[in-house]
């Protein structure tokens, strides 16, 4: 499924000032100097540096580890890992720098790894971000221009209450930004989300992966987080670990795979009882809400039918693997619509070796089908 970044839209400042801002972290140097480009504003010094963060996804394993992801092959290789000493990872954002910002679920800091050497293998720095606003525990987050002209990247974040699944109704979330220089957070919007995964662009987007029955994709207005427009994508789950990333024009979704030998089971021991299910909407999801939660109760199977109950029984052992137990699959949403009329989701990687919890695309991925 953290917090300052490269330059920031609110509060440009030269290089010398932000490596300031994160207090000597990974990654700082100065492009001040007899040596130095030319500036034309604050452009120069959020320009991209070069490294894998602008071709790849970068993704964060349940257990530290940091793998990439390269969308025009559809596979992920090893980084680095556990990284930040051990913590509890939440989620993660990766700014123009190739610096990896990845919020710890337990002590709801922010920790800083540069990617784009790892000279301190997955040794951490502390970010400057430091919660004050009680409204803003967990959240996702994300790197995003303020425009297609503006390179200068904030960081979004999208709270979570950490409590039970993600859910939604009016007014449950919020969104706000956080200043790369100080560190400071800046309320936004209410928001109808609790929970959710953050993917921003180079020219100025900013997409939620986000809701249930069914989960939907957001695109919010980065100045007022006003909403710009809902998918719907019907028939998908977030599962219990979920995360997003933007590349070329599309959107990246990581969800839980089903267990294996789960469908195979239902298949041999259900029969009929579970084709039936699966063409009825209502039992479908309760049954996957079931396989998912790894669990049958009231609020998640309770609707089964007898036959079902009794076949999901059967195959309690290979249907109802421990979440942690799981690996993550990828799905790609054409955004822009370049395949077809249609904007279409498609499974790209059935089964990763991790169970993904964060993933992260730079502002310097390609915004545009390549």
């Amino acid at each position: 499924m953290a917090l300052v970044t490269a330059c920031s839209n609110r509060s440009h400042t030269d290089d010398a000032a932000l490596d300031a801002a994160f207090d000597g972290g990974p990654g700082a140097s100065s492009d001040s100097g007899p040596d130095a480009p030319a500036r034309d504003g604050a452009v120069a010094d959020c320009a991209c540096l070069p490294g894998d963060h602008t071709t790849h996804i970068f993704l964060m394993s349940q257990d530290g580890e940091v793998w990439s992801f390269d969308p025009q092959a559809n596979a992920a290789e090893f980084v680095v890992g556990p990284v930040c000493r051990g913590i509890r990872p939440f989620s993660m954002a990766v700014d123009a720098r190739g610096r990896a910002f990845i919020q710890d679920a337990d002590s709801l800091g922010v920790e800083v790894l540069d990617l784009t050497g790892l000279s301190g293998g997955g040794a951490c720095e502390a970010s400057t971000y430091e919660r004050r606003d009680p409204r803003y525990g967990l959240f996702g987050m994300s790197f995003a221009t303020p425009s297609a002209t503006d390179t200068c990247a904030d960081l979004f974040v999208f709270t979570y209450d950490g409590d039970g699944p993600f859910s939604e109704g009016p007014d449950s979330g919020r969104l706000g930004v956080i200043d790369p220089a100080t560190g400071a957070l800046t309320d936004i919007a209410l928001i109808d989300y609790d929970g959710g995964e953050l993917s921003g662009t180079g020219d100025g987007r900013l997409f939620a992966f986000t809701g249930v029955d069914p989960a939907k994709l957001v695109e919010y207005d980065e100045d007022t987080g006003a909403v710009l427009e809902t998918i719907p994508l019907d028939g998908f789950s977030k599962t219990n670990a979920s995360a997003m990333g933007f590349f070329a024009g599309d959107l990246y979704l990581f969800v839980e795979a089903s267990p294996p030998g789960c469908v195979p089971c239902l298949e041999a021991t259900c029969g009929t009882e579970y084709e039936a299910c699966l063409a009825d909407a209502v039992c479908r999801d309760d049954l996957a809400c079931s396989i998912e939660a790894a669990d049958l109760r009231d609020d998640c199977g309770g609707l089964l039918s007898a036959g079902m109950m009794s076949c999901l029984g059967a195959c309690t052992e290979p249907c109802f693997t421990p979440p942690r137990a799981r690996v993550s699959e990828i799905w790609r949403f054409d955004l822009d619509g370049s395949d077809g009329a249609t904007r279409s989701l498609t499974r790209v990687v059935d089964a990763l070796p991790i169970r993904v919890v964060g993933a992260a695309s730079s502002p310097c991925v390609p915004v545009g089908p390549i």
